[in-house]
């Protein structure tokens, strides 16, 4: 009986995993259009920043609805209760991501046509990457949660990794905004910290969801 349990379990596991993947999929698809929208205000291509940002906005939406369906899974009775509350925080906290992301696109949409410093947009070009990067390692890590749980925690470590360099490039950029604030409105003053803010958070769940990842590891 112990044995077809865990077997059950563990099917239910892999199918939640990949349920998991389409979720992440449109996170990665959400932080890819954020970066592209910032490419394009860089150059003051207005019209295709817009666009990117319904496609944001859109993403996220898909994002949202996976999730759901996710959680209805994981209501079933089908998992021991420890597998169903890390599932769901692993979930809970990669979908904060694709929500910071959006949060810093739709604040750019507020001045899409306002001018910042090239140089604030240029570092958070550079933060939006890294997190891209941390995002597929995360889809990577959750793929080789049940059959190499120790790979999963090599990952984690690379996405903990990419939040530091982020952490970093975050506190040149708010160098950058004090100066910018010196001589501009108070209105884009306040935006341009958000932006970075914003991008820091969706980082941190990015580091966030890596703890999770090793949590899940750890009770393989």
């Amino acid at each position: 009986m112990v044995a077809t349990w865990s077997w059950i379990a563990r099917t239910r596991q892999r199918e939640i995993i990949e349920m998991y993947n389409k979720h992440i999929d449109k996170i990665i698809e959400t932080v890819e259009h954020c970066l592209r929208m910032l490419e394009h205000y860089k150059v003051r291509d207005i019209e295709n920043a817009k666009k990117e940002y319904d496609i944001v906005f859109e993403k996220e939406k898909e994002a949202d609805d996976i999730k759901r369906q996710i959680i209805a899974e994981l209501s079933k009775e089908l998992f021991h209760p420890i597998d169903r509350e890390e599932l769901l925080r692993m979930i809970l906290t990669t979908d904060d991501i694709a929500a910071y992301v959006k949060a810093m696109s739709r604040r750019l949409l507020l001045i899409i046509n306002e001018e910042i410093e090239e140089e604030i947009i240029e570092d958070l070009m550079r933060m939006a990457a890294r997190i891209l990067n941390a995002t597929k390692l995360i889809k990577e890590a959750a793929k080789k949660l049940i059959e190499n749980p120790k790979k999963a925690l090599e990952l984690a470590d690379n996405i903990e990794r990419l939040e530091e360099e982020v952490d970093e490039i975050r506190m040149e950029a708010l160098e950058k905004v004090m100066k910018f604030c010196d001589k501009t409105r108070n209105s884009l003053c306040i935006i341009s910290k958000d932006l970075v803010d914003s991008l820091e958070n969706a980082s941190d769940r990015c580091e966030d969801t890596a703890d999770v990842i090793r949590s899940i590891a750890l009770l393989r």
